[in-house]
């Protein structure tokens, strides 16, 4: 019931939403680059498979996933064979503590079905595999094919050097998986300094490189000397720390500016060593004054071969940014870049709209050699009309996918290849599953949180909430949030 084709006009739940939904064209006429390496699918077909707190048993054991964030992130064999895994942030039913969950999942059969569901880490709980470490907070983390996360961890008692704060490796097992430390406060880092005890994004791909935001102890770059510690993006493996090497650093040249990067926040890694990340940047004499920025380029690679894909105006100025082919605004929502190094992301312009008091205007933009705008939201959008864009998703094959929130109140998940573009799903639809079982009328979609929630396959994963009761929208025990798995056709 929830198939999509690309003339798709059907409608459902108007009245109880509150508007009619019509198809968007995300882009706007004309291509955007070459023509994608994979075509638009036909449709998908969406399913329930995991409820937030709906407990019980699942394969026999315990499922202690209570409730459900939009932290979605998939791990599956690029074989198509093998066990397919989905890593999810939420909390411990029993505890009620932040925790990681790996759900063990078959795809092998319609509607897929979650076979496993396992809490790999909980705040408070003892790190399988360490011995007697204990997690106090669970950070950011990443998966790739091979079933592997990586995430950072600061352990109870991180005052003692054995348990400072450090970078983890997941190795998943037949049963609760192991835990190896990889890098960690005061081990020694690429640049001949330290690692700091203090970690930022992480990034994995599925041949164990990894991409790691890190503070280290080295000086910073001579271009800027106005900064009291270091900040690196660290190229590195799960194998060990003998492949690392500095990408980039507080203080270098922020490409085609005069400006100095000033921190480094947001990272993506694909095959083929590409990458993207968020950067600020502040311009010599400049005072308090610095921007968001958005480069990319290969982790392998000189510092001279990174491309500056966005930036705001307080460090290239708009005019230049045209003449540069750069996207001008602000990055704040993670990009996404994909083996070839296209990138997709999202700006915010500094376009001060008085009659709402916010700078509410946001562009969804595409990098292939130069930036491209693929859509643009409406500060006082109505109806149809876009809103806001969540963070998108590429895949290998280059199709973006991204959520867009509608002037209505409704949610949209597209799919475009560059100069086309679907509707998957929307606000109103209707989804079969599990706990309750028959269909349920989807309310919001929570996609674009990570990178990895479109696998090779074109599977897509992400947790989406839904109305018991498509009547009863204002009983908040009327809704429940569920993991949902979307199949092309």
């Amino acid at each position: 019931m929830n198939a999509v084709s690309q003339k798709r006009t059907r409608r459902d739940f108007v009245k109880a939403i509150g508007g009619t939904l019509a198809g968007v064209s995300l882009l706007a006429t004309g291509r955007a680059r070459g023509q994608a390496l994979g075509s638009l699918p036909s449709g998908y077909r969406f399913y329930r498979v995991l409820t937030a707190g709906q407990g019980g048993s699942i394969g026999g054991l315990p499922n202690n996933l209570g409730a459900m964030t939009g932290s979605v992130m998939m791990a599956s064999p690029l074989s198509g064979a093998g066990q397919a895994y989905i890593y999810l942030h939420g909390r411990h039913l029993n505890t009620g503590a932040p925790a990681l969950f790996r759900i063990n999942i078959n795809y092998d059969q319609t509607p897929p079905a979650v076979s496993r569901v396992w809490a790999e880490a909980y705040e408070g709980g003892l790190l399988a595999g360490t011995g007697n470490v204990y997690a106090d907070h669970i950070g950011v983390g990443a998966s790739n094919a091979l079933g592997e996360y990586v995430t950072t961890i600061l352990p109870q008692n991180s005052q003692n050097p054995n348990t400072a704060p450090a970078v983890y490796l997941l190795t998943p097992g037949s049963t609760i998986g192991s835990w190896r430390r990889l890098i960690r406060f005061g081990d020694d880092a690429p640049d001949g300094s330290l690692y700091g005890g203090d970690f930022g994004d992480i990034a994995l791909d599925d041949s164990e490189n990894m991409l790691l935001v890190a503070a280290t102890t080295q000086a910073p770059a001579s271009f800027q000397q106005a900064f009291s510690g270091s900040q690196a993006l660290i190229s590195t493996s799960v194998s060990g720390a003998s492949q690392a090497r500095v990408v980039l650093r507080t203080g270098d040249a922020l490409p085609y500016t005069s400006a100095a990067i000033q921190s480094v926040g947001l990272v993506d890694l694909a095959a083929n060593n590409a990458f993207a990340a968020q950067v600020t940047g502040h311009l010599p004499h400049a005072g308090p004054y610095s921007g968001t920025a958005l480069i990319a380029g290969d982790t392998q690679a000189r510092t001279s071969g990174l491309r500056l894909v966005a930036a705001c105006p307080t460090v290239l100025t708009a005019n230049s940014a045209s003449l540069l082919h750069v996207s001008s605004g602000n990055t704040y929502l993670g990009a996404r870049v994909d083996p070839q190094q296209d990138v997709t992301f999202v700006t915010h312009l500094s376009l001060f709209d008085a009659s709402i008091g916010s700078n509410g205007l946001e562009e969804l933009g595409y990098f292939s050699e130069r930036s491209y705008r693929l859509g643009q939201t409406q500060p006082l959008a109505t109806n149809e009309e876009v809103l806001s864009y969540n963070a998108p998703c590429i895949g290998n094959t280059g199709l973006v996918y991204v959520t867009q929130l509608l002037g209505d109140g409704t949610n949209q998940l597209i799919v475009s290849d560059g100069a086309n573009s679907n509707v998957l799903l929307q606000s109103g639809d209707k989804i079969p599953g599990v706990s309750p079982g028959g269909d349920l009328t989807i309310t919001e979609i929570f996609f674009g949180q990570h990178a990895t929630q479109v696998d090779a396959f074109g599977r897509l994963a992400f947790t989406a909430e839904f109305a018991i009761d498509p009547n009863n929208l204002r009983d908040p025990n009327n809704f429940i949030t569920a993991l949902v798995i979307g199949i092309p056709l």
